[in-house]
């Protein structure tokens, strides 16, 4: 089987996964929601800053270097196995003797204990890195897809069951850490044993891959969690509620989908990095073909999210609405800016992927810190206009790299853009005459309103996506 269909393969078993896990997910997290108060999401999302912070530096990007490499031994994975639990570890304790520091800093007391018990994902990652790695380098797609299928239905259950027990933010804690506990045992199981060595002689090209792979992602976890971290210093724990849904809910979407992506771009890439233009005619396609269901769901949102918010939130969530348009009208440009960074660091260039991420955290907190005088919604316009202007700082060095011109990048996504608009302003005018509509009934109006002029305004400008996605359709089904 060649790259192209392994990649099929893969995006099929991983759509599964997403779907299935999702339409669980989605639903519970809208009941949980309902059960917990703004100030319990409040909590783990600050935690979640704080173990985001620390993941990068814990696997230093050791497991995406045995990806990328070309021929890494059984002694090589033996070493990065060693390398992978001694960090992990070292940052668990660290965070875990820093809780109370943490919970000074943010003013909530409670975060001490979420910190401290969420540490453990430090020790599941440990465990899961090399046969996740292993995995993606065989392009064992299927299976992956059935340990992430398992793990979300264990989490889901567990976050539910507990927050009907009223525990509170532990019903978010503890069923996070189940499923990454079930995750890790599927993958072990799944995977040949490697036993750790703590040698590292002969780990050299690992280390430099994947300590600028890691800087990288250090760098963008610190950039996409400095709103948060704005907001916890600034603004009441209430408002950090919003805040974090609203962030949750605009971009589930852009990381279920670009979780699965990623994952397979990148070894997918990686194979093809002696085959530059064989890479770029796909990498286009692929951007294309996104696009075109990224727009609409994104945009969608963005359209039709006062509505969104009142029906499946609840009236008492209804000052998540502005966050929630603003960060999912820029989501599509972030979906871009990933599928680029993905390419240039499995095609070995890393080193760029972090100056790029270090240009984009030099602007986030400046932007961010000038507008929190003006709460929740001022932070997430200022979040927009800083996802905008960093996206277009960085495209020069990236497009040197991938070989894709600006030109090229607007005509593979003129027609969705077009349709996207068009979307938008049909759904803007049409909430006008439905103003006396009950709210559930007008977002069921807008939503068929919104997917018919998206829908037509693309069978006009560009028909031949339609023929595209078909095809790619019926590969799909295709594929094992």
């Amino acid at each position: 089987m060649n790259v192209e269909r392994r990649t099929l393969a893969g995006l099929k078993w991983g759509a599964t996964a997403k779907v299935l896990t999702q339409a669980v997910s989605w639903c519970v997290t809208f009941a949980v929601i309902r059960l917990l108060a703004p100030g319990d999401y409040g909590l783990m999302a600050l935690s979640a800053v704080i173990m985001a912070t620390f993941a990068g530096v814990a696997e230093l990007g050791l497991g995406a270097s045995l990806i990328q490499a070309r021929n890494p031994t059984p002694a090589d994975l033996a070493r990065v196995s060693g390398a992978l639990l001694l960090l992990n570890g070292s940052c668990a304790l660290i965070v875990c003797l820093a809780a109370p520091l943490f919970a000074d800093l943010f003013g909530h007391e409670r975060l001490e204990l979420v910190v401290q018990v969420s540490a453990l994902q430090f020790i599941l990652s440990a465990l899961s890195a090399v046969p996740e790695s292993i995995a993606y380098r065989e392009m064992r797609f299927k299976w992956l897809a059935a340990a992430d299928i398992t793990s979300g239905f264990v989490t889901s259950a567990t976050t539910l069951t507990l927050a009907l027990l009223s525990v509170g933010v532990w019903a978010l804690v503890i069923g996070n850490l189940a499923g990454l506990a079930v995750r890790t045992a599927m993958l072990m199981y799944g995977s040949p044993f490697v036993r750790p060595q703590l040698r590292f002689r002969g780990m050299g090209e690992y280390l430099k891959f994947g300590g600028a792979w890691s800087g990288a992602r250090f760098a963008w976890q610190l950039t996409y969690q400095t709103d948060i971290v704005i907001a916890g210093r600034f603004l009441t724990q209430e408002a950090v509620g919003l805040y974090s849904v609203a962030t949750q809910l605009a971009n589930l979407p852009l990381q279920k989908a670009m979780s699965v992506i990623n994952q397979v771009a990148f070894p997918a890439i990686a194979r093809l990095q002696e085959e530059l233009p064989r890479m770029k005619r796909n990498l286009l396609d692929a951007l294309r073909l996104l696009g075109f269901s990224a727009v609409p769901a994104l945009w969608g949102i963005c359209a039709v999210a006062p509505e969104l918010v009142r029906v499946v939130l609840g009236e008492q969530w209804s000052g998540a609405t502005l966050p929630l348009q603003a960060i999912a009208l820029v989501a599509p440009l972030r979906i871009v800016g990933s599928i680029l960074a993905t390419a240039i660091s499995a095609l070995g260039r890393a080193h760029l992927d972090l100056i790029n991420n270090l240009v984009t955290l030099a602007i986030f907190p400046v932007v961010l810190l000038a507008s929190v005088r003006w709460g929740i919604g001022g932070l997430a316009i200022a979040y927009a206009v800083a996802v905008a202007v960093t996206f277009v700082m960085n495209f020069p060095r990236t497009a040197r790299v991938v070989g894709i011109t600006a030109a090229e990048l607007f005509t593979a996504c003129r027609g969705t853009l077009l349709a996207g608009v068009t979307m938008l302003a049909t759904v803007t005018a049409a909430r006008m005459g439905l103003a006396t509509a009950p709210d559930a009934a007008r977002l069921a109006a807008l939503i068929i309103i919104g997917a018919a002029a998206y829908l037509g305004t693309l069978w006009f400008l560009d028909r031949t996506i339609w023929t595209e996605a078909k095809r790619v359709a019926a590969a799909l089904r295709e594929q094992g």
